[in-house]
């Protein structure tokens, strides 16, 4: 917690000497449960969903145009499904986590016109809203340790890049990221729950006013 506060400040502080762009990120993300219960037991036929996230915030771009630090608000979806064949139970889980993310985009080749970038984030996020679907009942999961608490999840993406202007550019990325454990582990309770994700996104890129920059097309 505090590395991921010294980050954020590390980020405003740098506002004042690079130059600044506004980016905001739509895109899809195949989201899975990973439970481990006290005793080492999983939870059998866990199966994964499709869900969509919203981020959007700032670009720091540092001296010398390869690499900019990013601040930026974060909405993300989680879900899973699982059946009980032997009780006859269906199960489902959507959450929506709101947060902040801090991160770094490193631009390692290009061709062209294009860019291609790495972007190693992380992000502290809080349940907003969640509910569990057992057969025809739902159960809302505010209060419930395993989900009702701070979510610490660190992201690794790919991605290339390509100017629409000289203002502003478009973005393809995927990343994958996988979420801290859930749950605080006592002595006594040893339960393990996280969140693994596969994203692929489309983001806009476009430069603030006094932007010392330019998306250049070759």
């Amino acid at each position: 917690m505090k590395r991921f506060v010294v980050l954020i400040a590390m980020l405003c502080l740098s506002k004042s000497m690079t130059s600044q762009l506004l980016y905001a990120e739509w895109g899809q993300t195949i989201t899975s449960f990973d439970y481990k219960n006290s005793a080492g037991g999983t939870l059998e036929n866990l199966q994964s969903q499709i869900t969509s996230y919203l981020h959007a915030g700032y670009q720091f771009q540092l001296p010398g145009d390869k690499v900019t630090l990013s601040l930026g608000a974060v909405l993300n979806t989680y879900g899973a499904v699982a059946s009980d064949a032997l009780l006859d139970n269906y199960f489902e889980w959507n959450t929506t986590y709101a947060g902040l993310q801090g991160g770094m985009t490193y631009y390692f080749a290009r061709s062209k016109s294009f860019q291609f970038f790495v972007k190693p984030t992380v992000a502290l996020e809080y349940l907003v809203r969640g509910t569990q679907t057992l057969n025809n009942q739902v159960f809302d999961l505010s209060g419930e340790d395993e989900f009702d608490n701070f979510l610490v999840v660190p992201r690794l993406g790919l991605g290339i890049q390509y100017p629409i202007s000289n203002k502003a550019a478009l973005y393809l990325t995927y990343t994958y990221g996988r979420s801290f454990s859930l749950v605080n582990a006592r002595p006594e309770d040893n339960e393990k729950l996280s969140i693994n994700m596969h994203s692929v996104g489309l983001g806009l890129l476009i430069q603030l006013p006094g932007c010392r920059c330019a998306f250049k097309s070759f």
